[in-house]
């Protein structure tokens, strides 16, 4: 019963872990910044030893991390491509007889990796002074982690993958996030993709899964998606999990506000986000002026 309740606590903490990695989504990675490029890795391993691995690739609103260590077999491929850029959107406005810009981003990653190993103790014998004669003993059992994550501004989403203390697996694995911005001029619809492919056998392990979707105002202590699921022993699993959501569209910057022809009821959204309701319905004149303004002949119709 001990060793029951060790497990749940393992599980308790992991799942605390996996939430608090979800409390900055919905905004900007706070590891990534904007530099256009194109990243690409590819690698093929095939051994007997120890072995360990730490990958983290970064964009602006984009992260992936992928870790491995163990001793003992193993066989492994793996390919991360990645890119960002940013491109400004110039429109003129004949209202203003001005030009106005915007600025849009893009960003993508992508990982693959094919990997099988088997759990076994290693030793290996250094140079020619004492660690010759006592070698050193690796004795780790199997673990991989891969989480992906995507701080768009509306929504965050965030998908995590783990194999710990396993004697073998064999796993496939496939991971593509995507943020775009919109662009309203051209009718151009931004949106943010998270996506994860699983298929994998792991033998006398522990795995974890799990899958978040919030946003800023929420945060992980309501979100819309939560999906946890932990398993302890020998399974074969294959899971497909991808979230796309469709982000706000960005104005371009101008000089007058929608307000002007129709009144507050005509503005654009975002514009009504800025200003006072009751500055363009005219309610704002009735308070400051009472009952000395007796002439409503000018007044603006209210639009609700």
């Amino acid at each position: 019963m001990r060793g029951v309740g060790t497990i749940t606590r393992i599980w308790a903490a992991l799942l605390v872990m996996f939430l608090l990695s979800g409390l900055s989504l919905g905004a900007d990675n706070p590891e990534g910044y904007l530099v256009e490029n194109e990243h690409h890795f590819a690698q093929d391993v095939e051994g007997d030893g120890y072995a360990m691995v730490y990958q983290k690739v970064n964009t602006k609103t984009l992260q992936l991390q992928n870790y491995m260590h163990g001793s003992g077999t193993m066989d492994v491929a793996t390919i991360i491509n990645s890119s960002q850029e940013e491109n400004t959107k110039w429109s003129y406005s004949s209202t203003t007889n001005t030009w106005s810009k915007t600025k849009v981003q893009w960003g993508e990653i992508s990982f693959v990796e094919q990997n099988e190993m088997t759990y076994g103790p290693r030793s290996f014998a250094y140079g020619t002074g004492y660690y010759a004669e006592n070698p050193i003993v690796f004795n780790s059992k199997l673990k991989e982690k891969t989480q992906g994550k995507n701080y768009q501004d509306d929504v965050g989403t965030s998908m995590h993958h783990q194999i710990e203390y396993a004697s073998a697996f064999q796993k496939d694995i496939g991971v593509n996030l995507e943020c775009k911005d919109g662009y309203k001029l051209d009718g151009d619809k931004g949106y943010g993709l998270a996506e994860m492919n699983i298929e994998e056998t792991v033998t006398e392990g522990t795995v974890h899964i799990g899958e978040l979707m919030t946003d800023p105002e929420r945060g992980w202590k309501d979100p819309l998606i939560e999906i946890d699921e932990n398993y302890v022993g020998t399974f074969a699993i294959q899971k497909n999990m991808k979230v796309c959501a469709e982000k706000s569209k960005p104005y371009g910057v101008t000089d007058w506000l929608s307000c002007c022809i129709g009144g507050y009821g005509e503005m654009d959204e975002t514009d009504k986000l800025v200003v006072d309701e009751e500055i363009f319905d005219c309610t704002c004149r009735e308070k400051a002026w009472g009952d000395s303004w007796n002439d409503t002949s000018k007044e603006q119709p209210l639009y609700k």
